[in-house]
């Protein structure tokens, strides 16, 4: 099932420009169209993320309870750690999978599963390089931050003659109580940068993947170029775009709160507040209902990425989007793209 172009006179002209209201829509749409197979995928991709926690878990019941063979956590760690990163490569594939499904329905070139999944998976380890350039970006964004706001604020201080307050704050607050204000509206100053700045940053790099899971001979590098040159100027709309998609998913956040609520009542009529199993039990119905949020709010915002980046590229290149998909022989997984062809005139 694919979504056409104008499929009634109330649904958005997929060859024009989308407004926040009308991506959003089509993002629900073409969430709802493959609900089962998207939710395949996502339960597949969050139980390789699993994997690795529960056997995290196991370990560490079993040296727990045995107090023996500590020496094996040399060998067994790092085996652990692989185990780790190759279960987040095959999650973001499988993430990056949905994605590419969704592209190519509102192209009106659809793909099976079984061939998304495998141009995907053999960028697997492009996709988790991806996602270590983003946070590794991310974290050095926020470390410079922090640094250049505590030596802007030492200096503005300084300069108002709050050395004294640096020194010490509760004698300096008597003598000067401005100062308190003073700090108060730095601290929400910077406070409210740092948010913005985030925000942006996150929305500049919004579709992080979907030029590697799209676009042929890209790396990770490239693919997070690709994101950046897309959202240039659109950072507004995008921003909206998914403000009001995360909106939609309130009423399904009250119904998680609810079950969380029903599950803690179930428990702390059999269980004591105080028993072990009562905190033990509480935690794994919190864990479990959580994936379960995970598994269905995923395909949305890769549905919703998919019409951000569609949105994206029609408007910034004005092309007509074509997904080619030639035959996949068993030693190329990754013959499978998207190309740009020129509208017809």
């Amino acid at each position: 099932m694919t979504l056409s172009p104008s499929s009634g006179p109330n649904s958005p002209d997929l060859t024009q420009p989308l407004t926040v209201g009308n991506a959003v829509n089509v993002g629900f749409r073409l969430y709802g169209a493959k609900l089962k197979p998207y939710l395949w995928l996502a339960t597949r991709s969050t139980l390789w993320v699993l994997l690795p926690i529960m056997l995290a878990i196991a370990l560490g019941l079993f040296y727990a309870t045995t107090q023996r063979y500590f020496t094996t956590l040399g060998l067994v760690i790092p085996a652990w750690v692989v185990l780790m990163v190759f279960c987040s490569a095959r999650s973001y594939s499988l993430s990056a999978a949905i994605a590419r499904l969704g592209f190519g329905d509102l192209t009106q070139q659809p793909e099976s599963i079984e061939a998304a999944c495998r141009y995907t998976r053999a960028r697997q380890w492009q996709f988790l390089w991806v996602y270590v350039l983003l946070f590794l970006l991310g974290a050095s964004v926020s470390l410079l931050f922090y640094i250049v706001a505590a030596v802007v604020v030492v200096v503005m201080l300084v300069f108002v003659g709050g050395t004294d307050f640096l020194l010490n704050p509760q004698s300096a607050a008597l003598v000067n109580p401005g100062l308190i204000l003073l700090a108060f509206l730095v601290f929400l100053g910077i406070v409210g940068l740092l948010i913005w700045m985030l925000t942006w940053f996150s929305i500049r790099f919004s579709v992080p993947d979907l030029p590697l899971a799209v676009e042929p001979g890209l790396k990770a590098t490239q693919s997070l170029g690709r994101s950046w040159e897309l959202t240039h100027k659109n950072v507004g709309r995008i921003f909206l775009i998914l403000l009001v998609t995360w909106i939609a998913t309130i009423p399904l956040q009250f119904v998680i709160q609810i079950l969380l609520g029903i599950a803690q009542e179930a428990i702390v009529r059999i269980y004591p507040e105080n028993s072990p199993l009562y905190g033990l039990l509480t935690f794994g119905s919190s864990f479990l209902i959580s994936l379960l949020l995970g598994i269905f709010t995923l395909p949305l915002w890769q549905s919703i990425k998919a019409t951000i980046y569609y949105d994206l590229r029609r408007r910034r290149e004005g092309l007509g989007l074509q997904l080619s998909n030639p035959e996949l022989d068993d030693g190329d997984f990754g013959s499978a793209d998207i190309r740009d062809s020129a509208p017809p005139r």
